[in-house]
């Protein structure tokens, strides 16, 4: 029998040696590629594996030391040669990144001699030195690191390199200056609030007052905060505002009338609304009163809570208008407050809630409901 032969046209044929040939070339990337997944997988494993027991080496041959020289009562014990099996520790930069670490953690833990070993210890031991390295990194997150362990370690000496850091438009690494000149310097430390013109976040508003607990501010101080209170930084004059508040730094209280009440930003206005009410015997509600037609509808609700809190029986004519205004919500507002330092006027609320017929069935029970708690 004749072999059968086919004749398969020239194109078609080219097409199936070329589908061929990227079979066999996607087949051999593929290889490569899991030989290569295998041994990044494994090139991990290993790293992870000898960090983890060089940590553990670390931590078991330098624990005791560590422990004897930071409860040591004679400082000059911390300034002893440093053990040859330690010195091989600190030749790896992990370790001295473990070491560092340890000490900061027991530093924001402990005070008087013991605090004092560790930065003995700490500079001691040439871990000083490793933080200045990165206190000069050009990435931020090591910048960040550096100035953290500086100003834990009380290092003032570098207080112009960590203040020069303050403005950085990195909002981590001036985070950290920031919190590390307070730090050091409590409102002292303030004072580059007067050239930074970068915002300060809620978050590190919050981070600035909690190193100012227990201390206290002086003269010098209430006049740098006048002036910036009429900072361009808008973040900056909120913060002195909360400042002015939680210490009640009577002082500043006409700026605030005539410069922050005044200001454009209506969360300057809020702010300074909410300031007022810290200084009850010196504000008066006649200044928060004639606010209240050229404020927004935000901050009229946080005039009319101030009112609440510092207000008498002469404002009660001034409540009584708003509740019978057009909007509803600053009604209820004004009623909770009128009630608040009139209690009397429940009668008069009554009667005229039931003669307002724009006064809904909803926004009554609201104002009760606000009237009894």
């Amino acid at each position: 029998m004749a072999p059968i032969h086919y004749n398969i046209p020239q194109p078609a044929y080219l097409y199936y040696a070329v589908q061929a040939q990227t079979l066999k070339v996607a087949a051999v990337v593929f290889f490569i590629l899991s030989i290569i997944l295998v041994i990044i997988i494994y090139t991990n494993t290993y790293i992870e594996k000898r960090y983890f027991l060089l940590k553990k080496v670390t931590q078991k041959r330098m624990t005791d030391w560590l422990a004897e020289k930071i409860t040591a009562i004679d400082e000059s014990t911390v300034t002893v040669e440093i053990p040859e099996r330690i010195n091989k520790i600190l030749k790896s930069n992990y370790a001295k990144k473990i070491i560092v670490d340890k000490l900061i953690a027991l530093k924001n833990n402990l005070l008087g001699n013991e605090a004092a070993n560790i930065i003995s210890l700490y500079q001691a031991l040439g871990l000083k030195n490793s933080s200045i390295k990165k206190l000069y990194s050009k990435k931020w997150y090591v910048k960040a690191k550096g100035i953290h362990e500086l100003y834990t370690m009380d290092q003032r000496d570098l207080l112009k390199v960590i203040y020069k850091n303050a403005n950085s438009k990195n909002e981590l690494v001036r985070t950290e200056a920031q919190t590390g000149i307070v730090h050091m310097y409590g409102f002292d430390g303030l004072r580059f609030l007067g050239v930074i013109s970068n915002p300060i976040s809620a978050w590190q508003q919050i981070k600035l007052l909690a190193q100012l607990q227990n201390k206290q501010p002086d003269q010098v101080f209430f006049k740098k905060l006048n002036n910036w209170l009429e900072a361009k930084n808008d973040t900056v004059i909120i913060f002195c505002l909360k400042i002015a508040a939680i210490y009640k730094i009577e002082e500043v209280l006409p700026t605030i009338i005539l410069k922050c009440l005044q200001h454009p930003n209506p969360t300057i206005r809020k702010t300074a609304i909410e300031t007022m009410v810290a200084f009850p015997q010196k504000s008066e509600t006649t200044i928060l009163k004639a606010r209240y037609s050229l404020e927004t509808k935000q901050n009229k609700i946080v005039l009319l809570t101030a009112i609440k809190k510092i207000g008498s029986r002469h404002d009660t004519q001034f409540l009584k208008n708003i509740v019978l205004a057009e909007d509803i919500d600053l009604a209820r507002e004004a009623m909770v407050t009128l009630l608040t330092i009139t209690p009397e006027m429940k009668t008069w609320n009554e009667q005229i809630l039931i003669q307002k017929s724009k006064v809904t069935k909803c926004t009554l029970h609201a104002i009760d409901a606000l009237a009894y708690q």
